[in-house]
């Protein structure tokens, strides 16, 4: 009985030990907002295309991506202001993702952004994932 105690002891501090290790990529998600957001302000649309990963261009033809964000200038007018709404993190078993909102203020409009950063558990690149533009409730 005591050694399955002992043995249960063990368990509990590694499992407890593993979950205090456990890395938090906050900053680094940071940094690919911010590079984002610079993009679009200096118009660089390659910069702004090699944050995506790969999943997200499974669902986006790359080109028709580049054009939208590449259309909001000529559309909406200069980027003046990006103002957080909201940052969410959301680990899961494979991996972590980190979950922006902005309210991007333009000469001639006002956008929602939502941003999400994935880091998975099997990949050492964090990359966008999941990126959305609304004006008056509709999705661009």
């Amino acid at each position: 009985m005591k050694q399955w105690m002992m043995i249960a002891g063990i368990c509990c501090v590694l499992m407890v030990s593993g979950c205090m290790t456990e890395a938090n990529q906050q900053g680094e998600a940071n940094q690919i907002v911010k590079t984002m957001h610079l993009a679009m302000q200096t118009g660089d649309w390659d910069a702004a295309l090699a944050l995506y990963g790969k999943d997200f261009f499974t669902g986006h033809d790359k080109s028709a991506w580049r054009d939208k964000l590449a259309s909001m200038p000529t559309r909406f007018g200069k980027l003046l202001e990006i103002k957080e709404s909201f940052m969410q993190k959301d680990p899961r078993y494979s991996g972590e993702f980190y979950i922006y909102g902005f309210r991007l203020i333009f000469e001639r409009g006002v956008l929602n952004e939502t941003i999400t950063v994935f880091q998975s558990l099997e990949r050492v690149k964090m990359t966008i994932t999941g990126h959305l533009f609304k004006f008056k409730n509709q999705v661009l």
